[in-house]
């Protein structure tokens, strides 16, 4: 889903939601009557939804796309204080080919940037609140960002709960866990 997000280039506030996350997944439950993931609401629609797939044909109107999950980093959560507003970040994490021929219409997906992955994966892991900037080549908020921070360059964090703005995965990581998790 966060796949199909940055290709169609959309804005997304996402709660994440690990295993044993005390914030968002009871929300879920509350919302959609059993704790399963992922699952969407669209506040434009009001339309609600289980089922990777479901969701993707969802946002794409065509049921083509068949994404993996990702297993491991991001799925397990690690206590942590809410913050009163959602974090901001603007990444990508792959880049999509689009081929045509006769015979065959195919998307190759590519991992893009190794460094937004990771960067996410702990904003998951911490439940943190956050809206993703997708990013993705060929999105005209690569501009925007340029605009606003004078250069191109992902992952780029802003915590406006802090005043925090910065670059460099490591150094968000450590900020995130130094700022966020409960000791």
């Amino acid at each position: 889903v966060r796949e199909i997000v940055s290709i169609l280039d959309l804005d997304v506030l996402f709660y994440p939601c690990p295993r044993n996350g005390p914030n968002f997944r009871p929300k879920v439950l509350q919302m959609g009557g059993k704790q399963q993931f992922p699952y969407m609401v669209d506040p434009n629609t009001g339309v609600a939804m289980y089922e990777s797939d479901d969701i993707i044909k969802y946002l794409t109107l065509t049921a083509g796309f068949a994404m993996i999950g990702r297993m491991g980093k991001g799925s397990s959560y690690t206590p942590s204080k809410l913050p009163p507003q959602p974090l901001e970040l603007w990444a990508y994490e792959i880049i999509v080919f689009l081929s045509v021929s006769i015979e065959l219409t195919y998307v190759s997906l590519f991992q893009a940037s190794p460094f937004c992955k990771i960067v996410r994966e702990v904003l998951v892991e911490l439940e943190l609140p956050h809206i993703l900037r997708s990013t993705a080549r060929g999105s005209p908020k690569r501009q925007t960002l340029y605009e606003k921070v004078g250069h191109f360059q992902v992952p780029y964090l802003e915590d406006v709960n802090a005043g925090v703005k910065m670059f460099e995965s490591a150094e968000i990581i450590d900020y995130l866990r130094a700022t966020y998790v409960l000791s």
